[in-house]
């Protein structure tokens, strides 16, 4: 028998209403909660939105998130984040101006509203900066509010150390264990593409020395974590590309990505997350069009081939019926031996109360078994050893009949 695992692969994501999926869009948001990605805002190509989106994936369906509340204003190039029962909405570009406000819904209660900031300062107004949640914050690092930033921020101020990355914007921010991956960007003056961790325990910065080739440089990029790697999927470096690479994070090496078929088309600002093993990606803008393609990439090992021979199981076990190798109980079947094993206390009430309970027979050398023809007894053998019969219609009565009594 061959085994097969899925193949490295992009495909469409399997969906049910198609007709019924956000509009074409890019400068979005996205996050996973349970077993639902939800999309929020983003631009269409005329307008700023800010529809609320649902995709459940064990449903392949499609829905708009019902709410009550204010809801956040039209915007583009703002954040999101799940937390508990709650997704929250962070700054953003609203059409006329840059934004700070923090939103949250909640999933219980179907409702939007402001979150309540107790103490410390927010970040300025901002859009194109980038944003994850660890332990029990969110942090938002970077982004444009009339200069390109690096400052660093949790729900209250981190003061970070060491060697903290230059301002930018449209970088992407991802959690692994204990520290978060920045990744590329751009500075004002150039594409980057270089690598920066945060420890949250220690909250120093460091530069991270990786080997391989790696990105070229981009910002508006899709970057995920999957195991112990980050992958990095499309952005732009000047104009849209597809290109899709990973770094070990356990070797800080990076490499480009081998898959079988077509990858998406080229693209900037487009959202992506994972879900059970597989990366999703969603809408952006290829330079001309803006895009509202769903596409996953089912990360998983190379395709292998595992040889397990047929089971021979039944056939060893047939063998045993009526067979005086390692016998140890004899029945009597008109006169003549039929040899068991007393394994078939296991297979039958009435054998285990035969050979292991008070009756008689329990301390006999050989049972005798009356009222049954033998080719019937041996019929009756067969299945309790094999667990199947094969037996013509003229007898299976009179072995119905036999079963039963026993």
């Amino acid at each position: 028998m061959a085994l097969q695992s899925s193949s490295r692969a992009w495909i469409n994501v399997p969906c049910e209403n198609p007709s019924a999926a956000p509009c074409h869009r890019s400068l979005h948001v996205c996050a996973v909660r349970k077993d639902s990605l939800y999309i929020f805002g983003g631009y269409d190509g005329s307008n700023r939105i800010n529809d609320f989106y649902e995709f459940n994936f064990k449903r392949k369906l499609w829905s708009v998130v019902l709410a009550i509340g204010s809801a956040p204003s039209p915007r583009d190039r703002h954040v999101a984040v799940v937390y508990k029962d709650l997704f929250y909405v962070f700054a953003g570009f609203d059409g006329s101006s840059r934004v700070n406000d923090f939103i949250e819904y909640n999933f219980l209660t179907q409702r939007w509203s402001s979150v309540v900031v107790n103490a410390g300062l927010p970040p300025t107004a901002r859009h194109s900066h980038a944003a994850v949640v660890y332990d029990k914050s969110m942090y938002c690092f970077g982004g444009y509010d009339g200069s390109y930033r690096n400052d660093f921020h949790e729900f209250n101020f981190v003061a970070a150390t060491g060697r903290v990355p230059r301002p930018r914007y449209r970088s992407s921010l991802v959690v692994h264990n204990h520290t978060c991956v920045l990744f590329g960007g751009h500075d004002g003056s150039r594409h980057l593409n270089d690598a920066h961790v945060y420890d949250f325990d220690t909250h120093v910065w460091s530069l991270l020395q990786t080997e391989g080739p790696a990105p070229i440089a981009r910002d508006s990029h899709v970057a995920v974590i999957h195991s112990d790697a980050m992958y990095i999927f499309g952005g732009s470096t000047g104009t849209a590309v597809n290109d899709f690479y990973e770094l070990n994070l356990e070797s800080n090496t990076w490499q480009p990505m081998q898959f079988n078929g077509q990858p998406p088309g080229q693209r900037f600002c487009h959202v992506g997350t994972v879900y059970d093993a597989n990366l999703i990606i969603f809408g952006g803008y290829d330079g001309s069009s803006r895009l509202n393609d769903f596409k996953q990439f089912r990360f998983g090992e190379e395709e292998f081939q595992l040889d397990i021979p047929e089971s021979t199981l039944i056939s060893d076990l047939r063998i045993l019926v009526n067979n005086d190798i390692m016998s140890d109980v004899t029945f009597v079947v008109e006169g003549i031996p039929v040899y068991g094993h007393k394994i078939l206390c296991i297979r039958c009430n009435y054998f285990n109360a035969m050979l292991t309970g008070e009756m008689l027979e329990s301390r006999a050398r050989e049972i005798q078994i009356t009222d049954v023809r033998r080719p019937i007894f041996i019929s009756l053998m067969e299945y309790l050893y094999t667990d199947y019969l094969d037996v013509a219609v003229d007898v299976a009565m009179e072995l119905f009949v036999t079963a039963d009594r026993l």
